[in-house]
């Protein structure tokens, strides 16, 4: 992992995804906390229509990075999956929270698509293990990281400023998804 970790091609969708999945983990553990009392079953359905989305989006962006190279779907699904985390900012309407859920798992998918077709692209077969490993300590540590850290900000802030700082935070991830050799290739 380290020697994969020196392929510095890797590290931009690595941190892409890595953000990208802090936002996963504070969707997911905040929702149903952010929503106002009584909404279960909104939640319920929220969540469903995130994971959904992100099913779906997931297998559309293997079609369309196939097409037009992975890199090219980044700068998208960073500024639709923070739109969606900016949502439950809006948690007393319903209609905010269901439609942010429905951007955020489709920004969300194209990511995890994007990202892990971008990393294995750029090491050699021998290297898939090592770069697939990465993959998913970006992921994990994401999720955890973002669910506590949110934790922290919301008890400071409130939840709707603390969804508008996840989703400002996830635009920061616009920095090295434009930055990436790849970014805007057509194949």
């Amino acid at each position: 992992m380290l020697g994969a970790l020196r392929n510095t091609s890797l590290l931009g969708p690595l941190a892409v995804f890595f953000v990208v999945a802090m936002s996963a983990g504070i969707v997911v553990t905040f929702v149903p906390l952010a929503v106002p009392g009584g909404s279960g079953n909104l939640v319920a359905v929220a969540l469903l229509i995130q994971a959904a989305a992100a099913t779906l989006f997931r297998w559309w962006a293997g079609r369309l990075g196939d097409r037009y190279g992975p890199a090219s779907l980044l700068v998208p699904a960073i500024v639709v999956s923070a739109l969606g985390v900016l949502a439950p900012a809006f948690a007393a309407n319903p209609a905010a929270v269901l439609a942010g859920m429905a951007l955020f798992g489709a920004g969300w998918g194209v990511t995890q698509n994007a990202t892990l077709a971008l990393i294995l692209e750029r090491v050699a077969p021998s290297g898939y293990g090592a770069a697939s490993a990465l993959w998913y300590v970006a992921y994990d540590a994401g999720l955890g990281l973002g669910a506590a850290g949110f934790g922290v900000a919301t008890v400071l802030t409130g939840y709707p400023i603390s969804f508008v700082v996840a989703a400002l935070l996830v635009l920061v991830a616009l920095l090295p998804a434009r930055r990436d050799p790849g970014t805007g290739r057509k194949r």
